[in-house]
């Protein structure tokens, strides 16, 4: 398959999405947000964040349209837009991994 180069929009595209994935209080909402939709009292209990940094960072969040939000009654519940975002999430994890390991075995090697 033959690989297409990014034009200068779509790398500036590729480089606002990794900076949104930057901040890791926004990946610990998203991690929690994975099995349900949560009202920001349940987000702001499962980080042990501030509620002004949450809803600030949910804010964000809405905005690049990886969140969705529903009003219930006087409570707004948050879910996942697009799961796509942990398949991402599960590349770069595994890359990690994988250099964890090779670090390991580096280190077992020099000790022998």
């Amino acid at each position: 398959m033959a690989k297409v180069l990014l034009n200068q929009d779509q790398l500036q595209a590729v480089a606002k999405l990794f900076d949104l994935l930057a901040e890791p209080t926004r990946l610990d909402i998203l991690q929690n947000l994975k099995k349900k939709p949560l009202s920001v009292g349940q987000i702001v209990d499962a980080t042990n964040a501030k509620q002004s940094n949450i809803s600030k960072q949910l804010g964000i969040l809405h905005d690049a349209g990886m969140l969705k939000r529903e009003r219930q009654g006087n409570l707004i519940f948050y879910s996942i837009a697009d799961p796509m975002i942990f398949d991402l999430c599960e590349l770069v994890c595994n890359k990690l991994r994988k250099d964890a390991q090779s670090q390991l075995a580096m280190v077992q090697s020099l000790a022998k």
